[in-house]
């Protein structure tokens, strides 16, 4: 079927673009990680590292109401903007972490700097004040467990006049989280090399030489020795395309691959003689350094930010494993080819990145390189401790830069591995040289082990979001190598039970996967695994609200027999990776993709990209007008209420600012979008939506599936099929609407970047997109749609039951929905099983069943009502404010 007429209005877009549960009592924790200053900032107190291993949730209830106050579905604010424009911590929050990071917006300009001052006295007097003068970055870290109370703080551009007075509060449940100063580190660091892949001369790694793991990268090495020195010429296109921007592209991955075949030479080569002192692996290594040290920085290897560093780190490697070993002459050309990219990164990040919500090669990877390479020059150039101490500072402040204190990570699951080593070896490092533990202290890193199991289970595809999860069928080996590492380093079972399954069901051979490889040698080849956790106890479903993403299962320890659910409500925007969908669900069954998001990551330019694959319109959600929401990191969503219990799992997510952006100039009238979405076992899907606008709208309800759709208008009807699983649903709606359905995207994918390098692609340019829309625009419009998925076809009918204005009822097997769809009643939803014992409605005070009344202590809640151990229990949740900057 081709239908070349939907979504025909231009993309005026493309054209600009260039474990938490909400239970009584309940709330999430606020993640206040902030960026500090340049290393020698007079004033800041040395003390001891005061970290403790504590875990445990913070109350931050005073947070919420104290900077957000009453959020109403008209409010237009923004969570994150491009750069950070108001102080934080503000406003009397209760911080997660002591000693908190103050951030402030910053002025532009290289040679601007900053004071600040922090005091439990208002006034800011002397005895009572910590201070630091002439900061290189907006940003401020005490690096000294604060004493408990209110604090105050102020700043401003040095010689100019202070800001108003800003304070937060620190509590009893306040998270220890007290760094090392930069100083501090920076004195810990050793004269002698290597420093990046062993401790110094003493580190003896020949041990390990027998792992697999090691038997690999001496087999690289030997290939190494065979292969010609790569020269800048090498950076050339070996196909063309079909236009000058897929050429422009075709010579990028050219670039951007030569940095990377270096990096495959160089790095085993340097293992390797660790690990087995051969003359030859040192021969090769420097001869391919000093081939790059005579490479122009501002030439073709600078023109890539990702090879710019990769060369830079190259050579860093080489410097540093054989730096005794090195001629004064080439220890001083690469220490000088080293240094002239370190400072080209540093003065392009200073007094920016610290502020900018995400720059997202610098966290993926060149930040790692950064450090690691000043690390290798500190001693050596004096600019170096100016370096290190920045990279030190960045890292503590701002990581897990797109995770929060609960889990997650925002640009998706593809693009997490591009930041696994990052997150890992530098506080390696930090800990080698300080015993400073981010990972123990930072609860993102336990909670992490939820993402995984959540949002791409083992056997499973991904959960959907993010650019290039169209790739990932089922974890990838570097999910693996990251679940073991993890496992071993927190001693946590359910990253073991993570491991154990990827290990047990895809059997990744993990001695050829270089996604930390030699951090498993170094680190943690020595530590046991700790016990498998019980899968039969986690719950159906995982919420990341500082990160905006949950999940629902069914059967989530057996993915061949489970149902998920996945979605979406992000304080974060359509920024870099993360694509515009806000309040959009998928649904896999026995971990295929069933009704998903269509369409490719082509490239970030290709129009395939902007006017499909990144647009609402390619997801399951919602068209206003036939407009998806901005290309912006302003058009925010959040998950307003969470409830699970045995048999059923409810989330509520609130997109009223996901379609409008200052930043683009965009605001297509939107003013209330909240999605109400349930998951019934054995597998019923009930997705309940409530839409106004300013003026009177079109409103498109919108669904996928890879594989053929088929629909039944007379019954509002739709079946899609994925092997032997099936999903049936049905669509109500507040008034009369119109179905558009096509197998066309409405610009194809078209390959042009298959070559050595590159993952080989395929596009599937017939997949199905099915639309429904309301017949008359109206200011008002909810959406009532019930989806069954089953396996072997066996999915019972849809009974309409009673009559009553207004209002639908449905029966499914033994569960009972009911929905108000006429917008002049109430919302409502309401959803029983008698012999289930389970009952939930999404509002009200009050709520019947099984001839008993239960009532909450939460106005207007969703109250889940289930049996457990022998007796009837409620659950309830009202609404949870956006969550704040952290």
């Amino acid at each position: 079927m081709k239908n070349r007429n939907l979504y025909s209005q231009p993309d005026q877009r493309a054209k600009r673009f260039r474990h938490f549960e909400m239970q009584v009592c309940h709330t999430d924790c606020y993640f206040d990680s902030f960026l500090t200053g340049s290393a020698g900032s007079p004033g800041v107190c040395k003390v001891k590292s005061l970290w403790q291993p504590q875990y445990g949730w913070v109350l931050v209830c005073l947070f919420f109401l104290s900077c957000f106050g009453s959020i109403s579905y008209g409010q237009k604010k923004s969570v994150y903007n491009m750069f950070l424009e108001e102080p934080v911590p503000a406003n009397g929050s209760e911080v997660l972490f002591n000693a908190p990071v103050l951030r402030w917006p910053f002025q532009k300009g290289k040679k601007t700097t900053y004071d600040v001052q922090l005091s439990l006295n208002s006034s800011f007097e002397h005895n009572t004040t910590l201070s630091a003068e002439r900061l290189s970055g907006a940003i401020y870290n005490p690096h000294q467990a604060l004493a408990k109370g209110i604090w105050y703080w102020r700043y401003r551009v040095t010689g100019k006049a202070w800001s108003a007075v800003h304070h937060f509060i620190i509590t009893d449940k306040t998270l220890p989280m007290v760094s090392p100063t930069a100083e501090r580190f920076l004195a810990s660091v050793p004269e002698q090399h290597p420093r990046i892949l062993a401790n110094g001369k003493m580190d003896k790694l020949t041990s390990v030489i027998g792992s697999p793991e090691a038997k690999t990268i001496l087999a690289e090495a030997e290939h190494a020795l065979t292969r010609s020195l790569y020269t800048e010429a090498d950076a050339q296109p070996v196909v063309k395309g079909f236009n000058e921007e897929q050429d422009k592209k075709i010579l990028s991955d050219a670039i951007v691959a030569l940095g990377n075949d270096v990096y495959k030479m160089i790095l085993p080569l340097c293992q390797s003689y660790l690990l087995t002192g051969k003359t030859a692996y040192k021969d090769k290594a420097i001869a391919m350094a000093m081939e790059v040290a005579r490479w122009d920085p501002e030439g073709v290897s600078g023109s890539r930010d990702f090879t710019d560093g990769m060369c830079m780190y190259n050579m860093a490697l080489v410097y540093d494993t054989f730096y005794d070993d090195l001629s004064i002459s080439d220890r001083q050309t690469l220490q000088k080819a080293i240094g002239v990219r370190l400072a080209k990164f540093y003065n392009s990040w200073v007094n920016n990145i610290e502020s900018k919500v995400l720059s997202g090669h610098v966290w993926q990877l060149i930040l790692n390189e950064f450090f690691k390479s000043a690390l290798a020059l500190y001693g050596h150039d004096s600019a170096a401790s100016v370096w290190l101490s920045y990279g030190y500072e960045l890292f503590l402040a701002r990581s897990p830069i797109l995770g929060g204190a609960d889990g997650g990570w925002g640009e998706g699951a593809s693009y997490f591995q591009m930041n696994m080593e990052t997150l890992v070896e530098i506080p390696a490092l930090i800990r080698q040289y300080t015993g400073f533990d981010f990972i123990k202290s930072h609860p993102w890193y336990e909670q992490q082990a939820d993402w995984l199991i959540y949002h791409f289970p083992p056997l499973s595809s991904a959960d959907g979001y993010g650019d290039n999860t169209e790739d990932l069928h089922r974890p990838p080996p570097s999910y693996a190598s990251f679940a073991v590492v993890m496992a071993k380093l927190m001693q946590n079972g359910k990253y073991a039970w993570y491991a154990d399954q990827l290990i047990k069901h895809q059997q990744p051979d993990l001695s050829k996967e270089p996604v930390l490889r030699w951090y498993r040698i170094k680190y943690t080849g020595h530590l046991s695994m700790p016990a498998i956790a019980n899968p039969q106890s986690f719950p159906m479903g995982y919420l990341s609200k500082e990160t905006g993403i949950a999940a629902l299962h069914t059967t989530l320890a057996n993915t061949k027999s489970d149902v998920m659910i996945t979605m979406r409500s992000s304080p974060f925007g359509a920024y870099g990776h993360i694509l515009a969908d806000q309040n959009t669900f998928n649904i896999l069954a026995g971990g295929k993709r069933l009704f998903y998001r269509t369409g490719y990551k082509v490239a970030m330019d290709d129009p395939h990209r902007l006017k499909w694959s990144k647009h609402t319109r390619s997801i399951n959600g919602i068209l206003i007008n036939d407009e998806g929401q901005p290309y912006s990191i302003e058009s925010n969503g959040y998950f307003s209420r969470f409830l699970q219990g045995g048999q059923l799992a409810y989330m509520k997510g609130n997109a009223n600012n996901a379609y409008q952006s200052v930043e683009t100039r965009e605001d297509h009238g939107l003013s209330k979008f909240e999605r109400h979405t349930v998951l019934l076992k054995p597998g019923i899907i009930v997705i309940y939506d409530e839409l106004e606008a300013v003026n009177d709208a079109s409103w498109s309800w919108l669904i996928h599936s890879l594989k053929s759709m088929k629909l039944d208008t007379l019954h509002n009807q739709f079946t899609a099929m994925i092997d032997d699983w099936k999903g049936t649903g049905r669509l109500w709606s507040s008034q009369p609407f119109s179905w558009n359905i096509t197998d066309t995207f409405l610009v194809p994918a078209v390959v042009y970047r298959n070559y050595s390098g590159m993952l080989t692609k395929k596009y599937e340019n017939t997949q199905w997109h099915l639309k429904a829309t309301n017949r008359q625009k109206n200011r008002q419009q909810r959406f009532l749609a019930i989806i069954q998925v089953d396996k072997n076809g066996t999915v019972a009918g849809f009974r309409e039951i009673g009559k009553e204005k207004g209002i639908t009822r449905v029966t499914l097997g033994d569960w009972e929905i009911e929905a108000a769809l006429s917008t002049d009643l109430a919302p409502r939803l309401q959803i029983r099983s008698a012999e289930r014992k389970t009952a939930f409605t999404a509002y009200g005070d009050a709520f019947n069943f099984l001839g008993k009344t239960y009532k909450g202590n939460i106005a207007n809640s969703s109250k889940l009502v289930e049996l457990l151990n022998g007796q009837m229990s409620l659950k309830e949740a009202g609404d949870q404010l956006l969550p704040p900057i952290r």
